[in-house]
């Protein structure tokens, strides 16, 4: 556990948790303004990408380019039941298209209405209708990278980690025979291991956390999911499904994290580093972030994701 903090009391669990201010400041800083895209010249918005009506993406293209270009996929956080392809992170992403990228913003289907794994479904058929559209959107298939923001970072490491397996793929949406592998995933603070017991994190790192996880069940896992069984929650888990070949990994993450704590994030990093060898993976941990930290809306976060990126898709 870190060092007690001056002046705020422990819980009767063991943690510490944010003040009143803190909790309204986090609220105003993880609603972001919808992204205003007026100034990005080169753009379709609103494409049907799977047989049904919500399932929509919006594509980003710099302004000239060469060749076929490589594509970074971005999926939004929101804790799988809000939010939309303009509503969450997508301005620490959008300077992708400087560096030479192509963006596409995707919506999937939210809970409750939509039940895991239904919304890795749709993921998946947007980058199988990208491939299947490669050469009309000047896509080059072969250079697919993914980057998602908390229940996005979750939904963009499920994609990885579970390439071309049938049972999330999801092609009766659309565009069977298509591969929906990705050759780098850039994970931003998403939950990794959904069975762990948030209390027990907490009490770890002494982190301020947002909120008090109800006893017996994990954080609020299990309303959105549908199960409070730590063994189904399991089987949710990105941390479950690594193996030899998941597609190059970058982990961004804020150490004061007071919703996914950073533990998901460094054990994620240390399975990766010792079932794939420490090259398939680069943890990038900020001290002073919290979830959904203003940081990671920024150029400056595109800029790291690029340079990581340039590295297996360029």
């Amino acid at each position: 556990m870190s060092k007690p903090i001056k002046d705020r009391p422990v819980a009767e669990d063991g943690c510490y948790y944010m003040t009143e201010n803190e909790i309204r400041a986090f609220q105003k800083m993880a609603v972001p303004s919808p992204f205003d895209h007026a100034a990005i010249k080169n753009k379709s918005l609103n494409i049907q990408y799977g047989s049904l009506p919500e399932q929509l993406l919006d594509v980003y293209m710099p302004e000239a380019s060469e060749g076929p270009l490589p594509v970074v996929f971005y999926v939004h956080g929101g804790g799988w039941t809000m939010g939309s392809k303009t509503e969450g992170f997508l301005g620490g992403i959008i300077g992708l298209i400087d560096h030479g990228y192509a963006v596409i913003s995707v919506d999937y289907r939210l809970a409750p209405k939509a039940v895991f794994p239904e919304f890795i479904f749709d993921v998946k058929t947007a980058v199988r209708w990208a491939r299947a559209h490669a050469h009309a959107y000047n896509f080059d298939p072969s250079r697919f990278g993914m980057a998602g923001d908390s229940a996005g970072g979750h939904i963009t490491l499920m994609m990885g980690f579970t390439a071309n397996r049938p049972e999330y793929a999801g092609e009766k949406y659309g565009w069977p025979g298509f591969s929906d592998e990705l050759e780098a995933i850039c994970d931003m603070y998403g939950p990794s291991m959904l069975d762990a017991s948030g209390d027990e994190l907490f009490r770890e790192s002494g982190v301020p956390r947002l909120s008090r996880e109800k006893p017996g069940e994990p954080a609020f896992f299990g309303a959105v999911f549908g199960t409070t069984a730590a063994s189904l929650l399991g089987l949710i888990s990105p941390i479950s499904y690594v193996h030899k070949n998941i597609p190059p990994t970058l982990i961004l993450q804020g150490v004061k994290d007071g919703v996914v704590a950073y533990q998901h994030s460094t054990l994620l990093a240390e399975k990766i580093a010792g079932i794939c060898g420490e090259s398939k993976v680069k943890l990038v941990l900020y001290e002073d972030r919290n979830h959904a930290d203003y940081g990671f809306n920024t150029k400056e976060n595109s800029d790291v994701i690029a340079a990581y990126f340039d590295h297996y898709l360029k």
